[in-house]
């Protein structure tokens, strides 16, 4: 058995690899992995494609994974909030602009308000 085939065996015996796979949102914050192959780490709600087992390590904190040198993934973000948090902020305020305006604002007025793409809304 190789080195790879060791740590995909490692991987799938951590039980927090399923939470990895189903993409567990609540899992989010409890640990984070790193992807070998792409120099990556990430949140286990990661949206990224799946990864082989034998490219992964889990980690127990966020230190840990920042420690191997490799870079926070692109779309999880796991050193900021979660999107879910982001995002509620965003239509959070986007509601009080609607409420507090006397004319209801446009979808280009709100994104401007908001620095986000008229597609956003």
């Amino acid at each position: 058995m190789n080195s790879q085939d060791k740590k995909a065996a490692t991987t799938l015996a951590d039980p927090r690899w399923a939470r990895v796979v189903a993409r567990d949102k609540s899992a989010d914050g409890a640990f984070w992995y790193t992807v070998d192959t792409t120099g990556i780490y990430c949140r286990p709600s990661c949206p990224s494609r799946g990864c082989n087992p034998g490219n992964v390590t889990i980690h127990d904190t966020l230190e840990s994974a920042q420690r191997t040198g490799f870079r926070p993934c692109k779309r999880c973000k796991p050193d900021g909030p979660a999107a879910e948090v982001v995002n509620a902020g965003i239509v959070t305020r986007a509601c009080r602009m609607i409420e507090t305006s006397e004319t209801a604002p446009s979808l280009t007025d709100l994104a401007q308000a908001l620095a986000l793409s008229p597609g956003y809304f």
